[in-house]
């Protein structure tokens, strides 16, 4: 399933709408005066998701999931690919340094790191 969908509560209601984690993710990182109400409310929420059982515990899985691609919106990762991403629009870089060659080689490297590690027992 994927993370852009809403998590499910058990009674069938969205445990965390996307808009909602968007809001909430934004006011923390932006540093917002409610921002310690807001995270201490959503780590209580994804607490009592998990006492729901395997149920509980894959709606939080998803709702982390959805949380981390909206950070990623505000990391610093994101602005740089941004503008990388900008540069290749306007026809600014070499074709080595195009994003999409970019990031496929460095996913390649990592996808293939992390499967010698799991073959090696999960070391880093």
């Amino acid at each position: 399933m994927s993370a852009a969908k809403d998590c499910r509560g058990g009674d069938g209601r969205p445990l965390f709408e996307r808009e909602d984690l968007v809001l909430a993710i934004g006011l923390i990182l932006g540093g917002d005066a409610q921002a310690a109400d807001v995270l201490a409310r959503l780590f209580e929420e994804l607490g009592q998701a998990m006492e729901g059982g395997l149920r509980g515990i894959n709606e939080v899985r998803e709702a982390l999931a959805a949380a981390v691609e909206i950070s990623y919106l505000h990391s610093e990762a994101h602005a740089e690919a941004l503008k990388l991403y900008r540069l290749a629009v306007e026809g600014h870089l070499r074709v080595e340094d195009e994003p999409v060659r970019l990031l496929r080689a460095a996913v390649e490297r990592g996808t293939a790191k992390a499967g010698a590690n799991k073959a090696a027992g999960g070391r880093r």
